[in-house]
């Protein structure tokens, strides 16, 4: 089962970092990491008060994958770098099958979203409805529902969900839809949190 590193990163050193940041791909790159959004200003509000300074959206074959490349004697010596130009979250989320849904070809957009649920029963029904929309408009599922592993910081997520579409225009589209519209206003009757879209590449 895919499993991604979601990193949200404000950075302090910008010289220090840049030297993390050049070094960084041919690291995660040995064990399979595919960068599917990486960078500064790839994120929009849509919902809540989140809005990550640098965001990572990093996808890898399996959740032991992941914890191979960040434990691994190269990584932790970037780690180290890092740390010290820079503050921040970093989350492992389990994602769904199959493996290596991110497209290939395009740029793509993201809607990332965490979630607490506050009307159990209620979400239930947003959960079995919403899937179709997804779907209507070319979207799919990368993570849905996961807790998510804390590696660094303080970010606590009780429901993460990564949905990929085609172009920010397919994303913003279903957002807005006639579709979605019920809803949306019947999550947001359940739950409250946090929703971004973010930029591919």
């Amino acid at each position: 089962m895919a499993a991604y590193v979601i990193g949200d990163i404000k950075v302090t050193d910008p010289e220090t970092y840049a030297v993390y940041a050049a070094g960084v791909p041919a690291s995660s790159g040995a064990f399979g990491c595919r960068y599917l959004t990486r960078g500064p200003g790839k994120c929009q509000i849509v919902e809540g008060d989140w809005l990550p300074e640098r965001f990572v959206l990093a996808e890898y074959k399996d959740m032991e994958t992941v914890k191979a490349w960040y434990y691994s004697p190269e990584y932790k010596e970037l780690t180290k770098l890092r740390q010290s130009a820079s503050t921040g979250n970093v989350v492992f989320a389990e994602g769904v099958e199959p493996h290596a849904q991110g497209r290939e070809t395009g740029t793509p957009a993201y809607l990332i979203g965490d979630i607490e649920v506050t009307d159990p029963e209620a979400y239930a029904k947003y959960a079995a409805g919403v899937p179709e929309t997804v779907f209507h408009y070319g979207g799919s599922y990368l993570v849905r529902g996961a807790q998510g592993e804390v590696a660094e910081g303080n970010w606590a997520p009780k429901r993460l969900v990564v949905l990929e579409f085609e172009s920010m225009e397919r994303a913003k589209a279903w957002y807005d839809s006639t579709e979605y519209a019920d809803l949306k206003k019947l999550r947001q009757s359940a739950s409250k949190g946090n929703l971004i879209f973010a930029e591919g590449g």
